[in-house]
């Protein structure tokens, strides 16, 4: 889906290339139940809704800015398989999921890797998007250390652009993307 049909504002939004290749990662296509973790503006759901109207989204942001702009996306896009929760992750849900995304922790990364993989089905894919080298260590670290293969892939993109009389590609801010798998079948 191109970024230009979603609602926008100052709440940051996962950018079409990387939503691409981040929900290919979650391989929603057998997937029952969804959850994406610090939504933003609720692209990577509302996409996951429109192209899987059958899976369950449940998406959860601290904000109330990015809380409204993903009701208001949600309503333009009439999807009706999204819940919205405003919560700041971990929070307690009762439902497990086949796939999980991270795209905004608030600073308890731990916290919410832990929570994840407890709510993940085994054989759930989590995959996590980082713009911070910081988070990004703090994830591979975390994983290591309980011996959890992962596989990342640092991606960039630009976007082609008319400068004077020539063309140039502004880039846009590079992006980890980290992704697991529940063990266990």
């Amino acid at each position: 889906m191109k970024d230009s049909l979603f609602v926008r504002s100052k709440v940051p939004m996962t950018k079409e290339e990387i939503r691409t290749i981040s929900l290919a990662k979650l391989n929603l296509k057998e997937a029952k139940r969804f959850l994406d973790v610090g939504a933003g503006t609720g692209s990577i759901s509302i996409e996951a809704c429109v192209e899987y109207p059958d899976l369950e989204v449940i998406a959860i942001e601290s904000k109330d800015i990015a809380v409204d702009l993903i009701l208001e996306n949600k309503a333009k896009f009439g999807v009706s398989n999204l819940e919205v929760i405003k919560g700041k992750a971990p929070i307690e849900l009762e439902k497990k999921f086949d796939s999980i995304f991270i795209g905004g922790s608030g600073g308890n990364l731990e916290d919410i890797l832990s929570w994840s993989l407890e709510l993940l089905n085994p054989g759930g894919a989590l995959v996590l998007n980082f713009i911070l080298l910081e988070n990004a260590t703090v994830a591979f670290k975390w994983l290591e250390e309980r011996e959890i293969e992962y596989s990342t892939v640092q991606v960039q993109v630009g976007n082609g652009t008319k400068l004077g009389s020539g063309h140039y590609f502004k880039p846009l801010n590079p992006v980890i993307i980290i992704e697991t798998k529940k063990e266990g079948k």
